[in-house]
């Protein structure tokens, strides 16, 4: 069984963060604000790297 490392990190200051390069990071903060527009329609949004999927239909940057 794998266990997931981070959780031990739980109840400490340490903490982990996803690292994209620049420019899917620039992708995302392109897709955020469609995200939650999205979400505040009742729709299933999420962000998979550079992706945005809304009800399963993948949206790109």
């Amino acid at each position: 069984m794998v266990r997931k490392r981070w959780k031990e990190l739980d109840g400490t200051v340490f903490r982990v963060f996803e690292q994209f390069p620049q420019d899917v990071i620039q992708k995302r903060r392109r897709l955020v604000p469609k995200m939650k527009d999205a979400r505040r329609q009742g729709k299933r949004a999420y962000l998979a790297y550079d992706t945005l999927y809304i009800d399963g239909v993948p949206q790109r940057a």
